[in-house]
C-alpha cells in the first residue's frame, strides 16, 4: 500500500484480517489519503463492479481470517491484470508449504511469520515477496526508507520454525481432513 498515491484505490476482500482492516481504514485512509473498498471477492462479477479510475490495487486474502472464504486467485490475477492493477495476496494462513499465489499469478505476496512460518509466536515479523523487478526496487526502497529490517536474533528464531513448517502443515491438513470427514 506504501507503493501508491493519495487519491489512489483499493480493492480489499471483505473478510480481510482485523489488523489489515485496521491499517487501511484508521492509516492509510487518513494519512495518504487513500480510498477503499471491501469486496466480497468470491463473488462473480464483484471485483469488475468495484474497479474505479482510482483503482491500483487489490488485496487478497484467501483464505480468510476468521471465516476462511476461498477465493480464485488465478481469475482474479486475470482480472488484475487486464486493468494493469498489482495484486497483493495475504498467504498467511495457507503458508508457502500449501500455496503459491506468485505461480497463481499475484505481483505480491505477504505472510505474517508470527503464525504459520515461526510456529511458535515468539517473533512479530511479516514477510513481502514479489517476482515482478519494479516492484522489488520499490519494496527494497520502501525497506530502507522505514527500516522494516529484522533483528538476527528474530531471522534465526523465524528459521527455525521455518524448518519444521512443511511438517507441521502436512499434519495440520491431515487433522484437518479427518475432522471434516468426521463431520460429514
Amino acid at each position: 500500500v506504501n507503493m501508491l498515491n493519495t487519491g489512489d484505490h483499493v480493492i480489499s476482500i471483505d473478510d480481510v484480517y482485523g489488523g489489515t482492516n485496521r491499517y487501511f481504514t484508521r492509516v492509510a485512509k487518513p494519512a495518504n489519503g487513500m480510498e477503499f473498498s471491501f469486496v466480497d471477492l468470491t463473488k462473480p462479477g464483484a471485483l469488475q463492479a468495484a474497479i474505479t479510475p482510482r483503482t491500483r490495487m487489490v488485496w487478497l486474502e484467501t483464505p480468510t481470517n476468521p471465516t476462511l472464504k476461498i477465493t480464485d486467485i488465478k481469475s482474479v490475477a486475470k482480472a488484475t491484470k487486464q486493468k494493469g492493477l498489482i495484486l497483493v495476496v495475504d498467504n498467511t494462513f495457507c503458508s508457502p508449504a500449501i500455496q503459491s499465489p506468485l505461480d497463481l499469478g499475484a505481483d505480491v505476496v505477504v505472510h505474517s511469520v508470527t503464525k504459520y512460518i515461526n510456529g511458535h509466536s515468539d517473533v512479530v515479523m511479516g514477510v513481502v515477496a514479489t517476482n515482478d523487478t519494479k516492484i522489488y526496487e520499490k519494496l527494497k526502497f520502501l525497506q530502507n526508507s522505514i527500516g522494516a529490517v529484522p533483528a538476527p536474533f528474530d531471522c534465526y528464531m523465524a528459521l527455525r520454525g521455518l524448518k519444521t513448517l512443511e511438517v507441521r502443515m502436512q499434519r495440520h491438513t491431515h487433522n484437518a481432513m479427518i475432522v471434516a470427514q468426521f463431520l460429514e
